[in-house]
């Protein structure tokens, strides 16, 4: 796995490292940088694997999907963080095509959609909960609790035939009519407060559910003129943000976002020319953190960021040797100011599935679990300490595939002589010790 724009220093032991890096770091800076979390590859070499949702029910539980071949014959895929570590999670069998869509209103229920399908987890297996005969795929799904879930499938953009809106209680799934069947995409703040949009190539509409019908939101339709809509995020009753490109029609523009604060809808236009945007999450400060792709000659992936004081700053995602890089959704931590981010790398002749990350709120370890792997053929282990943003940064790579990653706040952090690195056999699991200025952290690896 590739760290970009990382430079680093190897380092015989991690007190050592830590001290070094601790005395030369700068001032922080005001956010850290997008990290690549980890890389995944399913499948022949030539697969082009990708994530394409992301949901975080809590701070030490989240769901990453996609699948295994776009644009070919394809199975869904899934990975679950468990706090620790990325663990490759089974799905049901003889499924095919991407997982779309994910939502979740605890640890113990989440739910993915895609193509014909809707996935229930239960807290400890995954099962299909409904498939559709029927033309059309899911585009959307949104859970308030076990015995309340939306699934959304509008398709009247591309002019496709549309799933519709289906509502599970709990107990049997009821088609939905009206404006509902044209939803794309929803967000929930609750069961009588439930946010969505559609799309047409004309733009697109607002719609809002006050738990006994759907209806449209017309107040909106000025913030949003000539845009094409693209996503909804409904982080509050007195935040809830519309994303879309104006002008509708055109092969680039400029991104607008438009937030309802309970009282009116506020428009805001990005300064930068885009060709795509992706799904959106709250920056856990009153702002939003949108991916998006720029068009021309030199296609580029960016993650633009506007503060809860309206300004607009980017990030561009680097490809690294790769031949391009996608960034389709991501997820605020509940709790926290980190997001997880989901997508693709692409290769000339295939790509692999990718997850970053943003903030760090403290001691943080993230790590795909590849135990297996480490055992195999040659040996090689190597640590390498890199510093940005007033942040420690311990790598220890053991083998081609394994990788463990140190977090180390630099403020509050000193040397000391009994934090020590002690080699084992190949495929060992260690444990590095952090003294802090609150005493030691033991950190299994």
């Amino acid at each position: 796995m590739k760290i970009a724009r990382r430079a680093g220093v190897v380092l015989g032991s991690v007190a050592a490292a830590v001290a070094t890096m601790a005395a030369s770091i700068a001032a922080p800076a005001p956010r850290p940088a997008w990290q690549m979390a980890t890389t995944v590859h399913y499948g022949p070499a030539d697969n082009a694997s990708g994530y394409s949702a992301v949901v975080a029910p809590t701070k030490d539980d989240a769901w990453v999907f996609g699948g295994t071949n776009p644009g070919g014959t394809s199975s869904p895929a899934a990975e679950h963080w468990d706090g620790r570590r990325w663990h490759a999670w089974p799905l049901p069998a003889g499924l095919s095509g991407f997982i779309v869509g994910a939502a979740a209103s605890s640890p113990g229920d989440v739910w993915a959609v895609g193509g014909e399908y809707a996935l229930h987890w239960n807290g400890s297996r995954w099962a299909v909960a409904k498939t559709w005969s029927q033309a059309g795929q899911a585009t959307s799904v949104v859970a308030v609790s076990p015995g309340d879930v939306w699934v959304f499938g509008s398709s009247s953009f591309s002019g496709e035939a549309s799933l519709g809106a289906w509502h599970y209680d709990g107990r049997a799934w009821t088609r939905s009519s009206g404006v509902a069947s044209a939803i794309y995409r929803a967000s929930a703040v609750s069961a009588d407060d439930i946010w969505a949009i559609t799309v047409s190539p004309g733009g697109g509409s607002v719609v809002h559910y006050d738990g006994r019908a759907w209806a449209r939101d017309t107040a909106a339709d000025s913030a949003l003129a000539n845009a094409q809509l693209d996503d909804v995020l409904a982080v509050s009753a007195r935040s809830v943000w519309v994303s879309g490109v104006t002008p509708a029609n055109a092969a680039d523009g400029r991104l607008v976002l438009v937030r309802w604060n309970g009282r009116r809808w506020k428009r805001f236009v990005a300064p930068w020319t885009v060709q795509q945007p992706e799904r959106f999450a709250a920056d856990g400060a009153g702002g939003i953190w949108i991916p998006v792709v720029t068009g021309g000659a030199s296609p580029a992936t960016w993650i633009l960021h506007l503060s809860r004081s309206g300004v607009w700053t980017r990030t561009r995602i680097a490809a690294g040797h790769r031949t391009g890089v996608g960034v389709g959704d991501l997820a605020l931590i509940p709790g926290t100011r980190t997001l997880w981010g989901t997508g693709g790398l692409l290769t000339t002749v295939g790509g692999d599935a990718a997850i970053w990350e943003h903030g760090i709120p403290g001691i943080h370890l993230a790590v795909r679990q590849r135990w297996s792997a480490f055992g195999r053929g040659p040996h090689r282990s190597r640590l390498i300490v890199a510093g940005r943003g007033g942040i420690v940064r311990v790598y220890l790579t053991a083998g081609d595939r394994g990788m463990i990653r140190l977090y180390l706040a630099a403020r509050g952090c000193r040397a000391s002589g009994r934090a020590r690195w002690a080699a084992r056999a190949p495929g060992a699991r260690e444990l590095i010790q952090v003294r802090t200025a609150r005493g030691r952290a033991p950190v299994p690896a």
